[in-house]
């Protein structure tokens, strides 16, 4: 990989994205603890292709489907963690979101291009919207995926002093699989609001005295209090499906900005980046999934993830995505029970180390990146979006109402008017993650695409920038898929 410069940031090219791209390589983990963790090659997320029609009532899926999405629980132990905590120097959330060395900036100012301008949703108007740096902005070794935030973390949209959104990124298929955090300041009058720095996610070695790479398409992620949630799919490979878990009690400093990842001698090094997170466990299901598999009781890849905290009790919210390319192929919604902050492990689990999905959804949403789950007036809704994957095309918004418990389909159907009904093309073009700040009624989301003008991937011309972070009001949100 070319570097940039020392912080860690990529240039160069990668190959055409075909619905969904893969990613090659494979994390090796070291120690019994380690090694539970269930390391593994993942793939990474591409758009959709193609408008599908109106998703129409979402139904519960079958026990057997259910049953495979049993999770175990994985921790690293107690003796690893304090051999991080001894081996590296401790860091947190705070230094970092205080600590900027990028910035984002506003789609409305001359740091911005027209296509990023153009990338931003109809409807709803956007509260704001930014572009990020340059280097950033245009690479095509990264690619933009899931996004989560404080207002996940803790229900005054605060951790400690600040305001924090986690946007995670990919590598690109042609580099060594990995992922990256840019922890992005959001704190009102702060000198370092919309400012953001880079972190490497990792995976503790040889007893915590040692980190490798984290070969994650950081397709979701969840921040619920001090413990950060990661999927982590995969496509023919025989390591399993997996949710890796991060405490931002354990973030630590490098010592170098070196290109490697690890500890050598006296030198610690995070491929250029100044800080590391490692993983403090994971959940991982019994076999591997393909997206090449389309029966009615697959296992599915873990895609994207949410928190649903309108509800108790509040619960993580995983997704799968099917390419809108195909046709009758159901891609699933399914959630799990989270635990109180105060346990070592955010799921939670019976006493033989499992969580059970409290509910298995089947659903006709395609290109689906990312969800925000709600109740409202008392019934369990998911927004979402076919992120479609043609040049310049604003992806579709959807609202669909989700069934009630012990009910076997929806009690409405589809409900939207601008996205369901009227299929609008009204999102934002290429959408990914979205997160919710419920102490401002404020859903944040991004875009990932970096493409040619006809959407080469990757090209050897001109880039075109469409990667942004807007913010719209929930209200709004709501409004336009309901009126």
């Amino acid at each position: 990989m070319k570097r940039a410069s020392g912080d860690g940031r990529a240039a160069g090219a990668g190959r055409q994205r075909t619905g969904r791209w893969r990613l090659a390589g494979r994390v090796t983990a070291a120690g019994a603890a380690i090694l539970a963790l269930g390391a593994v090659s993942l793939a990474g997320a591409g758009p959709a292709s193609a408008s599908p029609g109106t998703p129409g009532k979402a139904v519960r899926a079958s026990s057997t489907a259910a049953a495979k999405l049993e999770l175990t629980v994985h921790r690293v132990s107690d003796a690893s963690q304090q051999a991080m905590d001894d081996t590296f120097a401790n860091s947190s959330i705070d230094a970092i979101a205080n600590s900027v060395n990028h910035h984002l900036h506003a789609v409305s100012g001359s740091s911005c291009t027209a296509d990023e301008r153009a990338t931003v949703p109809l409807d709803p108007a956007t509260g704001s919207a930014y572009c990020w740096d340059a280097g950033d902005a245009g690479t095509q070794n990264w690619s933009p995926q899931g996004m989560t935030s404080s207002g996940d973390a803790d229900a005054d949209g605060m951790w400690g002093t600040d305001r924090v959104l986690l946007s995670g990124w990919a590598s690109a298929p042609h580099t060594t699989a990995m992922g990256r955090i840019a922890v992005i300041n959001d704190t009102e009058g702060s000198a370092n609001r919309f400012g953001y720095r880079w972190v490497l996610p990792v995976i503790p070695t040889s007893g915590g005295t040692d980190f490798a790479r984290f070969g994650s398409h950081m397709g979701g992620m969840v921040w619920w209090g001090d413990k950060l949630l990661v999927t982590a799919s995969l496509d023919g490979d025989a390591h399993h499906n997996a949710i890796y878990v991060f405490s931002t009690k354990h973030i630590y400093r490098a010592t170098t900005n070196a290109s490697w990842i690890g500890h050598r001698g006296s030198e610690v090094s995070a491929h250029g980046y100044q800080y590391f997170w490692p993983a403090i466990g994971s959940y991982s299901v019994t076999s591997s999934c393909t997206y090449d598999d389309h029966s009615a009781d697959r296992l599915p890849c873990f895609d994207g993830l949410s928190m649903d905290r309108s509800q108790n009790p509040y619960t993580l919210v995983a997704n799968e995505w099917v390419s809108s390319g195909l046709t009758g192929v159901t891609s699933r919604i399914w959630r799990y029970k989270l635990a109180p902050t105060s346990r070592l492990m955010p799921i939670a689990v019976n006493s033989a180390g499992h969580a059970d999905p409290i509910d298995v959804y089947d659903t006709d949403i395609v290109g689906m990146q990312g969800t925000l789950n709600r109740t409202e007036d008392g019934e369990r809704v998911v927004y979402t979006a076919d992120s479609l994957g043609s040049p310049g095309v604003h992806g579709i918004p959807w609202r669909v109402p989700l069934p009630g418990s012990g009910t076997q389909t929806a009690a409405n159907a589809t409900t939207s008017t601008g996205g369901s009904t009227g299929a609008q093309h009204t999102w934002a073009q290429h959408s990914e993650g979205m997160t919710f700040m419920a102490d401002l009624d404020q859903v944040w989301a991004q875009t990932e695409w970096a493409a040619g003008p006809n959407g080469e991937y990757p090209t050897s011309g001109t880039v075109l920038r469409q990667r942004i972070v807007f913010a719209v009001p929930m209200g709004d949100l709501r409004s336009s898929l309901t009126s």
